[in-house]
């Protein structure tokens, strides 16, 4: 899940680091800390279309020809939960909690927003329905002239058959017409 922030470089103390000290003098760190850091220059184009739309901008930097406005692309944080989970060895459940505590946070203070999912449609209704065989889902799709792009982006996001991505997969990089198939 992803969150925009309206500064590039905004973050948020998620969890604090709780340490215990002990009668020798020593200390152990008990819980360690998770900082929630906005990053700039990572938004998507929705992301950035979004990001305008929400918020506005005041005092914009000029470009040397002191005419050119700067866009404030530098000024938008984005802060990424599956790339944090990836870099941090976060557990599914930490990351779920990030991703409500962020919620949450977005529905109180409007300079943090939630990036909507977008979701890719079927090919057709009954898509995920389809019994045939990779070769006669291709040959279907093909003769049909759906974009094999969007088919490949909602199987990966939907069903993610192996066989069907590399079957996509391979027309995509490779289009050829596809072999008939032969019934004995």
């Amino acid at each position: 899940m992803r969150f925009l922030s309206k500064y590039g470089r905004f973050g948020i103390q998620f969890r604090r680091m709780i340490v215990e000290a002990y009668a020798t003098g020593l200390t152990q760190v008990v819980q360690e800390p998770i900082y929630l850091i906005f990053r700039e220059g990572l938004m998507t184009a929705d992301e950035r279309t979004l990001a305008l739309a929400t918020w506005t901008f005041e005092g914009f930097y000029q470009e040397q020809d002191e005419v050119t406005i700067v866009a404030p692309d530098y000024r938008i944080g984005v802060f990424d939960t599956e790339i944090a989970q990836r870099d941090g060895a976060w557990s599914d459940e930490l990351r779920i909690e990030v991703e409500n505590f962020l919620i949450s946070y977005s529905e109180r203070r409007p300079d943090v927003i939630v990036v909507p999912l977008i979701t890719v449609p079927p090919p057709w209704p009954r898509y995920d329905d389809y019994t045939g065989t990779t070769a006669a889902l291709m040959r279907k799709l093909t003769d049909e002239g759906h974009d094999l792009e969007g088919v490949l982006a909602y199987e990966r996001q939907s069903q993610n058959r192996p066989e069907v991505l590399e079957a996509l997969d391979s027309e995509i990089r490779h289009p050829t017409a596809l072999e008939e198939e032969v019934l004995g």
